[in-house]
């Protein structure tokens, strides 16, 4: 069995496969950053994501309803007030049409004013989309189980290793931002040149080309073409292969990060301990002389160095994993000049 099967059954072959991962290139970033605010998770490190579909291009929240609502609400009472006290007007009532008319211009102001008040907070709103965003959003490229072949049920149900592969992909990326290393203020310069997200979603995009081609190549299979096709399956693995080695790759990154995760746990517990014995040496120091304590506690000290030390020396580690993570477009070019080779 591959490796990438392996792991597939070990970390995700009981689970049901329920992501919904963000194409980063489909949207810009002020789409993202409305999202952001409005408490959306999409990303491929996202522990459950939010199934969200039209409400993602549409601007309902507080702000939105209070001032779309409300001036909606008062310009109806105004029309209200007003038909009335036209028809009074041309009925000749008067009377009757002054105070439509009066009850008419309170509202049309009151409705002024509360736009005034209630409008530029809904602008300022870092939740709101403009109406070219919100026509982006609308248009945003999503990779789910169904894209990639997936149908669920028992009996008519079915599944393809192109949604195994990358269910088992999303599944290392929830794990590899729940490291505490991931996290840590030792990492921030390079989290920032790793980019998960569209790692992530580069192999799921390929995944789906694979997949619409495969049941394309399918599709002409008959008595005459059968050996064309299975030439081409043959050729389809091959960038599939390249496809299990990205994500193996992943994998082997998410152990880097448990090592550096245990040496983190080290350092905190052996800095806590010298803490605790600086504590120590300043109750002995008040209290009772005990000259061999300072030297004990220094060795102690030495003893948190080397947790550093080691710390270090994970840390270049990861940043070479990354590299060789970061390669995978030099393996992506291959994988899709054979798929453009079968297209041709």
């Amino acid at each position: 069995m591959s490796e990438w099967k392996s792991l597939w059954k070990r970390e995700c072959g009981k689970t049901a496969p329920i992501y919904r991962v963000l194409v980063p290139e489909s949207v810009n970033d002020d789409v993202m950053r409305a999202w952001n605010a409005r408490g959306y998770r999409y990303t491929a490190g996202a522990p459950s994501a939010i199934m969200l579909t039209g409400g993602m291009g549409r601007n309902f929240f507080r702000s939105s309803v209070l001032f779309k609502g409300g001036t909606a609400a008062g310009t109806a009472m105004t029309a209200g007030f007003a038909a009335p006290g036209g028809i009074a007007l041309l009925s000749g009532f008067g009377d009757a049409a002054l105070t439509f008319g009066g009850m008419g211009a309170a509202t049309a102001v009151g409705t002024g004013i509360f736009a005034a008040v209630t409008g530029p907070k809904y602008l300022r709103d870092p939740k709101r989309l403009s109406r070219k965003n919100r026509s982006t959003a609308t248009g945003a490229r999503w990779i789910t189980p169904t894209s990639l072949g997936y149908i669920a049920g028992r009996k008519d149900g079915r599944d393809t290793d192109e949604q195994r592969l990358f269910h088992l992909a999303v599944m290392i990326a929830r794990k590899i931002v729940r490291t505490r290393a991931w996290t840590h203020p030792i990492l921030r310069d390079h989290v920032s040149r790793v980019d998960l997200d569209h790692a992530v979603a580069s192999v799921g995009i390929r995944l789906q080309e694979l997949v619409s081609l495969r049941e394309e190549i399918e599709g002409i299979r008959d008595a005459g073409t059968a050996k064309s096709v299975e030439t081409y399956l043959q050729k389809l693995a091959v960038a599939f292969t390249s496809m299990a080695h990205r994500v193996e790759s992943m994998y082997e990154y998410y152990e880097r990060l448990l090592e550096l995760d245990e040496q983190l746990m080290l350092l905190h517990n052996s800095e806590r301990s010298r803490e605790l014995g600086d504590r120590v040496l300043d109750v002995l120091s008040r209290t009772a002389a005990d000259d061999s304590a300072d030297w004990q506690f220094r060795e102690l000290r030495i003893d948190a160095e080397s947790q550093s030390s080691i710390i270090s020396g994970l840390v270049a580690e990861l940043d070479e994993t990354a590299d060789d993570f970061d390669d995978f477009d030099t393996r992506l070019a291959a994988a899709q000049k054979s798929i453009d080779e079968l297209e041709a």
